[in-house]
């Protein structure tokens, strides 16, 4: 709708996993390192944490395109939907590793699947990967033991799998109840909120993708969107979506503060109105 008026060739900030858009803070690209280290050592297992909207989701996805692109080297699992049962979680696992059981199968005849798929990439130089995202949906100590008892699929000098937990900062306070588990990860991550300087090169980045070669915001606009958003990405592309649907419709040559301002009380307005919202509203989404 803005895009011809701000000269982008696309709109520039999306809520969508694309990797063209990713903004490497120190941070992030701290994560991202960490989690690609863990897979070329084949490590046991990682866990990522952050706030809703802090870019989890974007770093998880990224490296699982990588893995993908290298098929003949990894085999992956990627759960998005972990609010399972126990054995849901197993057979989903097999599922996507490319193992083929009965619908009505029990737990032993899912694991002896699972241990030939494990054996037989071992044979053929591939790694297993099983990714789960928003892991803090996780309703069930028993998941969290299956996942665990994962873990113990290993050889005299090697895992047979890598196990990635991605969630929000609630897994944190889960897992350190399990302390079995806990002790399993070899490495743990936590992505904070972006700097005033990190949110205004954010914004910036995002624009020089989509198109625009100009300044599209004013420094004290970008002051005000690090503070209405609190730094967290997903924030920041609401409100300068907006501002910039806003700022066509009146012809402005520049997003300003005046503009900001509005969008951001706008949209604290709403989350007053239906108090809680923030944070369940965006319990579904991705982050």
């Amino acid at each position: 709708m803005y895009k011809k008026y701000w000269n982008f060739n696309e709109k520039p900030f999306e809520n969508t996993p694309d990797e063209r858009f990713i903004y490497y803070s120190k941070q992030h690209l701290e994560a991202y390192t960490r989690l690609l280290y863990v897979l070329a050592e084949r490590k046991s297992a990682a866990i990522l944490t952050g706030e809703y909207g802090s870019g989890k989701t974007l770093i998880s996805r990224i490296i699982v395109n990588k893995l993908l692109e290298e098929e003949n080297k990894y085999n992956v699992a990627l759960i998005v939907n972990p609010a399972i049962s126990p054995l849901e979680m197993l057979k989903e696992i097999l599922y996507q590793l490319g193992g083929e059981i009965h619908k009505d199968s029990q737990k032993i005849d899912v694991l002896r699947v699972l241990n030939e798929i494990l054996y037989k990439n071992i044979n053929e130089n591939r790694h297993t990967v099983i990714m789960i995202d928003e892991a803090q949906a996780i309703n069930s100590n028993l998941v969290f033991e299956e996942v665990r008892l994962l873990l113990n699929f290993q050889t005299d000098d090697q895992f047979l799998l890598t196990l990635l937990l991605i969630g929000q900062p609630e897994l944190k306070q889960k897992i350190s109840g399990l302390p079995q588990l806990e002790q399993r990860f070899s490495t743990k991550y936590h992505l904070n909120r972006l700097s005033l300087e990190d949110t205004q090169k954010y914004i910036e980045h995002r624009c020089n993708v989509a198109g625009r070669k100009e300044r599209a915001f004013t420094d004290s606009a970008y002051n005000l969107i690090y503070k209405s958003s609190e730094g967290v990405p997903r924030k920041i592309n609401n409100i300068c979506d907006i501002s910039l649907m806003s700022g066509s419709s009146t012809k402005a040559s520049i997003i300003d503060e005046d503009i900001v301002s509005a969008v951001a009380e706008d949209m604290k307005g709403y989350t007053q109105i239906m108090p809680g919202c923030q944070q369940g509203c965006n319990n579904g989404e991705k982050s």
